[in-house]
């Protein structure tokens, strides 16, 4: 014969089963979400040393768009629609050209600078970086959590580069590289 209190252990022990197999069962969300892994995006600046006043901060466009639909589909057939959220995670910066043995001329030319990422008239500010050494590529400083997702969900975005110089050569022509990880939230299974 059990003694009331083993009885009263296996009342609330069954209780609890009963509560925790109902809750389980529950769906609480519409729908179950992805964070799909690193998707990287490049974005080069081109621009000449003339066209850019020292001190004076002046946007500088990307080259080129970007679209993260193929990306998407190569990691699980995912479309634009099915982006819930994307953030920027990491950015770094190069200077690509000109760049030579000796000529003195690397990332200290710059002040500061501040990505962002623009579709049409939309623009997030996604990261920064005020002060560089000639240490290359420039970790940037990443906005935390900065949901980008209206931009990315568009289709084709692009960048723009706000740079402050510090010291630029009038007759040179200037490339900066910006490599991007973006974490992208996507609708799931």
């Amino acid at each position: 014969m059990r003694s009331p209190i083993t009885r009263g252990r296996a009342l609330v022990l069954t209780a609890a089963t009963f509560v925790l197999v109902s809750l389980t069962g529950c769906d609480t969300a519409a729908t179950d979400t992805i964070v799909l892994g690193d998707v990287r995006v490049d974005f080069e600046f081109e621009f000449d040393g003339g066209s850019l006043t020292v001190g004076q901060p002046s946007d500088v466009s990307s080259n080129a768009s970007f679209n993260i639909g193929p990306q998407l589909s190569s990691l699980g057939g995912f479309t634009l629609a099915e982006v819930v959220s994307g953030r920027l995670t990491v950015a770094s910066i190069e200077l690509v050209t000109p760049t030579f043995v000796g000529s003195g001329i690397d990332l200290r030319a710059f002040n500061e600078v501040v990505l962002q990422l623009r579709r049409e008239t939309t623009v997030r500010e996604v990261a920064s970086r005020r002060g560089f050494t000639s240490d290359e590529p420039a970790a940037l400083n990443v906005i935390q959590n900065r949901d980008v997702s209206t931009i990315l969900k568009a289709g084709s975005f692009d960048a723009v580069l706000q740079v402050d110089a510090a010291a630029l050569d009038a007759t040179k022509d200037y490339s900066l590289e910006v490599v991007m990880t973006l974490s992208v939230e996507v609708e799931g299974v």
